[in-house]
């Protein structure tokens, strides 16, 4: 089944008010979660393998027993990418769908609109995808998340560039967003501990045109770009620096690290480096048995927004079978005091004060064939 499909299919099933992790509704019997991410828009492809990786995560609790005998069944919305649809949709499912506890969002500008509605409802939620720094500095108790952040993906490309090369200015181009906004943030402080200078344009979302940008940054002799946005206008952007005659070094993170940025690029992308806690060519063996039951029931690999939203529902569900109950205090503690979960990103911590992820970051490049070859890891334990 195509992507696009599989999309459309989940729209449907969305439109016919079904549980995505079953047809009808639940019972008593039953604990609901929810997730909210984006089925539609630019981010859809991303928002689609997120949802797809919660579905497996909730299938496969559900067949070891799921929660004292009780089936976790799961909600979903859609949130386009639009942060004021995203917190709309997360007062549904707190509201009307009745759920526990939300997995959710993807983009940091929709996850940061949820954090007052979850603020309000005292209903804990933990992120897959929404990397930006203020995620977890807004002051919210209710938040976690469950891969890492920008401070740690920045922190890591950074380490890697100044110890396989010696670097003196690099150049940023980011998304005018939350999410891009946090990476230069993160970016620049992580450069300017390390001495180099900083050169960074900014674009706003829907712009399709972003060479002046280029242009501009390409004239600062910088010695290589870092790309903070998501993989449709980071594909755009590869293939227009290229369009340029310019053979800069492309960095990036988790943000363009999707299959379809190849073609979206039209090959561009082919070299860029990125930081991702995730790949599915990776040797481990309870990696590679996952690949296999995800491509068994979706037809293709699974993708690092697969194996985030896998690891993110594995963890909340633990939390609350942890907690022994479904109240929120006690399952956001729980979830808080996560320690040591073998996920499919590694090894798993979450900072019982912060709520930020502990663990590993990769360091991986794009290569022809449409996949990545490992090239560093670091650890953040």
């Amino acid at each position: 089944m195509t992507k696009m499909r599989k999309i459309g299919c989940l729209v449907l099933a969305l439109a016919m008010g079904m549980s995505l992790a079953g047809c009808g509704g639940s019972d008593s019997g039953t604990i609901r979660i929810g997730a909210v991410g984006p089925l539609t828009g630019d981010s859809s492809n991303g928002g689609t393998d997120e949802l797809e990786g919660k579905q497996l995560a909730v299938e496969d609790f559900n067949a070891a027993g799921g929660i004292d005998g009780k089936k976790v069944e799961l909600f979903s919305e859609d949130d386009a990418s639009s942060a004021s649809q995203s917190a709309s949709a997360v007062t549904k499912l707190i509201n009307q769908d009745k759920v526990v506890a939300i997995i959710g969002a993807h983009n940091s500008a929709c996850t940061l609109a949820d954090l007052e509605v979850i603020n309000k409802y005292e209903i804990p939620m933990i992120t897959p995808g929404s990397s930006a720094e203020t995620v977890l500095t807004s002051g919210c108790k209710w938040i976690s998340r469950s891969f890492p952040g920008d401070g740690l993906q920045c922190s890591a490309l950074i380490n890697y560039i100044t110890t396989t090369g010696t670097p003196k200015k690099i150049g940023v181009i980011y998304s005018n967003d939350d999410f891009g906004q946090g990476g230069l943030k993160s970016l620049t402080a992580a450069a300017e501990a390390k001495g180099l200078e900083v050169a960074s344009e900014s674009f706003a979302n829907e712009d399709k045109d972003m060479t002046t940008q280029l242009s501009k940054l390409k004239s600062e002799n910088i010695d290589c770009l870092f790309i903070w946005c998501q993989y449709t206008p980071g594909a755009l952007i590869m293939k227009q620096a290229r369009a340029l005659d310019w053979d800069v070094q492309f960095y990036s993170g988790t943000g363009t690290i999707h299959e379809d940025t190849f073609s979206l690029s039209d090959g561009s992308y082919v070299g860029c480096i990125n930081s991702v806690p995730f790949t599915s060519t990776s040797t481990d063996p309870k990696v590679q048995d996952f690949v296999k039951r995800y491509e068994e029931k979706f037809g293709e690999a699974p993708s690092q927004n697969s194996a985030r939203a896998y690891d993110a529902t594995m963890i909340l569900l633990n939390a609350i079978k942890a907690a022994g109950t479904t109240d929120a205090a006690k399952v956001q503690e729980a979830i808080r005091n996560t320690k040591d979960y073998d996920g499919m990103q590694g090894n798993i911590s979450i900072d019982p004060e912060t709520g930020e992820y502990i663990g590993d970051v990769m360091i991986v490049q794009a290569v022809e064939g449409n996949t990545w070859e490992y090239l560093d890891s670091a650890s953040t334990n």
